[in-house]
């Protein structure tokens, strides 16, 4: 009876175990990442935010992809690319790529897919880059050629859109695809509750492709659960009790209350996209055109110590409109914290004392509230008077794009970018864009033609001469200035591991997520 009595005891034990720990058999094949905003669709065709990334790009493979451990661009359903007179795609498709249906992927597919991709009534993100294609002739099933009106400095941005299947489209309609699309990536989609969750599952035997790391590491769970969490604080408590596995863009404050717990596990990267900036209008006063000024603002701001108290050590200074990973980021570009100097500089601008500038904040850069008073204080410090205000970030874009005087005189700004500048060259420098913050600069007409002659210039060593004059205007000019950027903060459960892929804003190759033994 006594033993009868232990075994009863020891099964009560196991039983209480898992019930009060029901994550612990579903963390064996399930992964659960906690994301801050739903997306805003699932389907490919109509990708609109970056926050649609790591939902809809784990079920598609591009032409190209990312090596998960360079972050280099690497050949995924593209056996073979060749650049013919600077703007000519040649393109070989594997033989071996299926769509989760099982049906053959060619480059029928492909020419669709960019077709749909850049069609206006899809409004997606890709749509203005793809105006660079002037047409894909599809010379048979496996071959085609991309055709590009002139040659384009990043054309390798072009080709990780993930391909559609044009049969199964033509097949189910329009909301059918919107609702249970399929593609050729390493997850397939199985449910969305909208304003809750997204669910996917791996696919058996999926071929990996052309990337020879993933061969690597066979995924070693069944599906992948994107939970919508919109607040900071539920995210890392659903964290700490198991609710959700994966977390990311963590901030540097909650750090310490996540070391407490031994069942997280605290990566961080400083190979991500980031840039923040203060952005200054000349179209809402002339006085932000004023040169000495704007060197005043620069050397009146101690980025160091943004960094320091703020975001606790987790970040960066930047002296230059580009980011870590983006090409054309020279670590050597750099000014001073010198207050000194910046009062002797605002002594020989157009500023005068009795000025108070607007500084507007939104919530798009972390803890914004807080920077923008530590700058407001640092701008004192010299002689230079703001107020702040606060907006909504639409609220803020459409004041941008239409130079409304309600932007107020400076503005605290994040894009992270990418690796290629040049959308957000052409977006933003150039005098005739709607996003142009300086229209009508000293050397606008030479800004100008750098700015066209960077896109087209396929030669990098001289495009990264050209990006340098590009930057040494910037610097000239000196409206506006450049801050810091952040580090990536994520955080999982002890039992899985994970490694970002350096260069991406997002979580990208979620297959090679290992479940600890």
């Amino acid at each position: 009876m006594k033993k009868i009595s232990q075994v009863w005891v020891a099964m009560a034990v196991m039983v209480l175990v898992f019930a009060f720990t029901p994550n612990l058999v579903l963390a064996r094949d399930t992964v659960r990442i906690g994301v801050r905003y739903d997306p805003t669709t699932v389907n490919m065709l109509e990708l609109k935010l970056g926050s649609d990334f790591p939902v809809i790009m784990p079920m598609h493979a591009g032409l190209m992809g990312i090596h998960p451990e360079t972050g280099e661009r690497v050949n995924v359903l593209a056996e073979s690319i060749e650049i013919i007179n600077d703007k000519d795609i040649k393109i070989k498709l594997i033989e071996t790529a299926r769509f989760h249906n099982g049906t053959k992927l060619t480059a029928h597919d492909v020419k669709w897919t960019y077709e749909q991709c850049a069609n206006p009534k899809n409004s997606n993100i890709m749509a203005g880059p793809l105006d660079e294609i002037e047409e894909i002739e599809v010379v048979d099933d496996y071959n085609l050629v991309m055709r590009l009106w002139e040659p384009y400095a990043p054309w390798q941005e072009l080709l990780w859109i993930g391909i559609c299947s044009k049969d199964y489209f033509e097949e189910v309609g329009l909301e059918t695809f919107r609702k249970n699309p399929i593609g050729s990536g390493p997850f397939r989609f199985v449910d969305r509750k909208i304003g809750e969750s997204v669910t996917l599952e791996i696919v058996k035997d999926y071929p990996q492709y052309q990337i020879s790391a993933y061969h690597e590491l066979k995924p070693e769970y069944k599906r992948l659960i994107f939970v919508t969490v919109p607040d900071d604080v539920t995210r890392l408590a659903m964290l700490e009790t198991g609710e959700l596995d994966f977390v990311f863009d963590v901030l540097p404050h909650q750090l310490k209350r996540l070391k407490k717990n031994s069942d997280i596990k605290i990566k961080v990267s400083d190979q991500v996209p980031s840039l923040i900036g203060l952005s200054a209008s000349p179209n809402t006063d002339p006085i932000m055109s004023d040169r000495f000024l704007g060197q005043a603002i620069r050397h009146a701001i101690n980025r160091q110590e943004i960094v320091d108290k703020i975001f606790l050590g987790q970040g960066y200074p930047m002296y230059m409109f580009a980011s870590r990973s983006e090409l054309g980021y020279d670590p050597d570009f750099f000014f001073d914290f010198n207050p000194e100097k910046a009062k002797e500089l605002l002594k020989k601008s157009a500023y005068k004392s009795d000025k108070v500038l607007t500084l507007t904040y939104t919530n798009l850069v972390p803890n914004s509230a807080l920077v923008a008073a530590v700058i407001q204080k640092y701008l004192q410090d010299v002689g230079i008077k703001t107020k702040l205000q606060q907006l909504e970030e639409g609220v803020t874009a459409t004041y941008v794009r239409n130079r409304d005087p309600r932007m107020g005189h400076l503005r605290l700004y994040s894009w992270a970018g990418g690796r290629d500048p040049n959308i957000r060259i052409l977006l933003t420098l150039m005098s005739d864009s709607p996003y142009a913050t300086v229209t009508n600069r000293p050397r606008k007409k030479e800004m100008d033609a750098l700015c066209k002659a960077q896109a087209k210039e396929t030669d990098s060593e001289k495009r990264l001469e050209i990006l340098q004059k590009i930057h040494g205007i910037i610097a000239e000019d000196a409206v506006g200035t450049f801050l810091f950027g952040l580090n990536m903060i994520y955080a999982m459960r002890s039992d899985i591991d994970y490694t970002w892929t350096p260069g991406e804003a997002f979580p990208f190759h979620l297959q090679r997520i290992r479940v600890e033994k």
